[in-house]
């Protein structure tokens, strides 16, 4: 969601206003780069909820696999400390599923803050 699109980032669908829906925010392993503008309505977030799975320390939360911290897609309900990590197929997998996220992301191509040169 921006100030100028109301809509579900998932579905496109209307929503009122932000208490209409659920925010969320992701990071690529750096709380500092972050995205907390996301917005899903009700049921596009019931769902993504359902597909994350489990919350794990230094899992994908969806296949289990292991991951590191700084090498890993972290997503939190807005306000919410404990969140999800995601390795990079299934990151990809989320934010290719975001209106929001243009272009399209190639998983070979998607890196994280570990991957960056400091």
């Amino acid at each position: 969601m921006t100030v100028f699109d109301l809509c579900c980032d998932a579905c496109g669908g209307l929503l009122p206003g932000p208490d209409d829906g659920t925010r969320f925010l992701y990071h690529p392993g750096d709380f500092f780069l972050k995205d907390d503008s996301g917005l899903l309505c009700r049921s596009c977030w019931a769902r993504t909820e359902a597909w994350l799975g489990e919350r794990a320390k230094d899992r994908c939360s969806v296949c289990g696999r292991e991951v590191e911290h700084a090498r890993s897609l972290h997503v939190h309900r807005f306000g919410d400390p404990a969140g999800w990590q995601l390795c990079r197929v299934h990151a990809a997998a989320l934010l290719n599923g975001l209106r929001t996220v243009e272009p399209k992301l190639e998983e070979a191509a998607l890196t994280f803050a570990g991957d960056w040169p400091r």
